[in-house]
């Protein structure tokens, strides 16, 4: 049966797990931009082979000994015995230092999502143009699940909508109102206060990347 791709937006993990299978095949692309799907991006970006999504601490100590580097972190700050936060900044300068091809990931709000979905493609601002690309290419319809937080769902929403319209409608990436989104939502604003207004202002790079991470099987890669 052929079909035009449709697209839609859902906000907020629980909501998407409550929900049935679609009629219409879709992809699931989940946005989170302050800051797990953009070290996830980073990483893959950046010579990093795999990266883990964990839904405890104690599940990524268990992949330490696999040869996984840890990168996680609680309402913003980098988790106890760790190797790094959930910081893309504070992940490259690890890889200029080290050579790393495997990570597992632990996120106050998104990694336990990914544990339950079994596939999806991982979207943020640093890669948002080409996500847009795979799904045009691909001609399939796709759920994008805004991820947010508890101080709102601002960046995720609007990177959702631009990827929405564009596709959708054929409306141009708005960059310059991407970049406000992300700077000054509240989500930045703490994230300044905790000292990494560094992440805040790379992640604000919109297109910085051109990778398409996807999650198949437990373990995100390079689509």
């Amino acid at each position: 049966m052929i079909h035009l791709a449709k697209y839609r937006i859902t906000i907020g993990g629980d909501n998407i797990l409550c929900e049935g299978v679609t009629e219409i095949e879709e992809i699931m692309v989940l946005i989170d931009v302050l800051r797990a799907s953009s070290t996830i991006v980073t990483a893959l970006a950046n010579g990093v082979k795999e990266v883990i999504p964990v839904n405890s601490e104690g599940n990524a100590f268990g992949l330490r000994n696999k040869g996984y580097i840890l990168a996680g972190e609680h309402n913003g700050v980098k988790l106890p015995h760790f190797d790094l936060g959930n910081s893309p900044v504070e992940l490259l300068r690890y890889i200029e230092q080290s050579n790393i091809e495997k990570i597992a990931l632990k996120t106050t709000n998104s990694t336990e999502l990914l544990t339950k979905i079994e596939s999806a493609l991982i979207c943020s601002s640093l890669n948002l143009t080409a996500i847009k690309h795979e799904l045009e290419d691909k001609g399939t319809s796709a759920n994008l699940l805004v991820v947010g937080g508890g101080r709102g769902i601002t960046e995720d929403l609007a990177v959702a909508m631009a990827l929405y319209s564009s596709l959708n409608d054929g409306l141009e990436i708005n960059k310059a109102y991407l970049n406000e989104c992300i700077s000054r939502c509240n989500t930045a604003k703490y994230l300044c206060k905790i000292d990494y207004k560094k992440d805040v202002e790379f992640v604000s790079r919109i297109d910085k990347y051109d990778v398409v991470p996807v999650l198949r099987g437990g373990v995100i890669g390079i689509a």
